[in-house]
Formats: C-alpha cells, sequence, structure tokens
C-alpha cells in the first residue's frame, strides 16, 4: 500500500512539473505573440507621427526646390568655363542688397574660380560673417564684378552667408579642331 501511494504521489507530482513547464510554454509564447503585436503596432504609431512631424518642420524650415528657370540651352550667353547659375535670389540678403539676380552666373570668388570642384558654397564657406568678397559674374552676354558684405547665416552661428539659390554649370571643353 505504502508502494502504491508512493508511485501515485510521484505520478501526481509528474504531472504537475509537466502541466507547470507546459504552461511556462504556452505563456512564454502567448506573451511573445502578445508583445510583438503590442511592438508592432506602437512602433507603426511612433513612425507614423515622427513622418507626420518631419514633414510640418519640412512645410515650415526647408525652402521647396525650385524649378531651374535657365535651362543652358536658354540662356543668353554660352557659359564655357562653368560657374555658379544663380535660380533664386533671398530677399533682403547680402546678395540682393548688392544687386544679385536670378539668371547671374557667378564665374568668380575673390579671383577663385567656381566650377564642379570649387563649387559657390565652398568659396564662401571659406570666410566669416562680415567679410567682403569680390564676385564676378556674367548677366546678358556681359561680365560685371560687385563687392558683397557676407552675412551670417540664419541656420548655422558663425558661418558665412550670401542668400542664392543656384545650380551648377558644368564647364564646357571643346574638342580641338583638326584641320
Amino acid at each position: 500500500m505504502m508502494q502504491q501511494d508512493k508511485r501515485l504521489y510521484a505520478v501526481i507530482i509528474a504531472v504537475a512539473l509537466l502541466a507547470i513547464v507546459l504552461s511556462t510554454c504556452l505563456g512564454a509564447v502567448a506573451g511573445g505573440i502578445v508583445g510583438y503585436w503590442a511592438a508592432q503596432r506602437t512602433g507603426r504609431s511612433i513612425r507614423e507621427e515622427y513622418l507626420r512631424t518631419l514633414q510640418e518642420w519640412r512645410r515650415e524650415h526647408i525652402v521647396p526646390e525650385q524649378p531651374w528657370p535657365f535651362p543652358p540651352e536658354r540662356l543668353p550667353f554660352k557659359p564655357q568655363a562653368g560657374g555658379a547659375l544663380v535660380t533664386k535670389v533671398v530677399e533682403d540678403s547680402p546678395a540682393d542688397r548688392a544687386g544679385i539676380r536670378a539668371g547671374d552666373l557667378i564665374t568668380t570668388v575673390n579671383g577663385e574660380r567656381i566650377d564642379e570642384e570649387d563649387t559657390l558654397k565652398s568659396a564662401i564657406r571659406v570666410h566669416r560673417p562680415g567679410d567682403r568678397v569680390e564676385i564676378v559674374l556674367g548677366r546678358e552676354n556681359s561680365q560685371r564684378t560687385v563687392t558683397v558684405r557676407l552675412g551670417e547665416h540664419p541656420e548655422e552661428k558663425d558661418v558665412a552667408y550670401l542668400g542664392v539659390f543656384y545650380e551648377m554649370i558644368p564647364m564646357v571643353v571643346e574638342p580641338p579642331t583638326i584641320d
């Protein structure tokens, strides 16, 4: 009788341990599924909120890209040496005060040629706000030189600012003619 009771207790303990192990495994699987579902749902709402905030910020802080109004084939001059074609001048900027206009082709800043390697941005950023620079530009088949006192970039402290939007015009290299 005692032997049978011991077996019965052993079976009950084994069944109880098996039930605990199975319930733990099933609970872990169920918890994992619920956790995954909750994370997906929360992640989706966070992503949507981030994208909405980013779009609002862009609308407020980023000037929409201006269409390029002067494709090279419609320019009143042929820029052989390349340069930075001004597409828009920011109102009341240093460029605006110096008389730079959309359609001007900036070719040099303080004697340094503007081309694909030495862009207008890099030519301006080597200076400090308040520096005066001499800009050579082409306008309607003529060349002009203007002196501009650079301002401070509205979004970056201690960075020189001209106040133009531009497109780089590549240098045109003519192949040698063979006679």
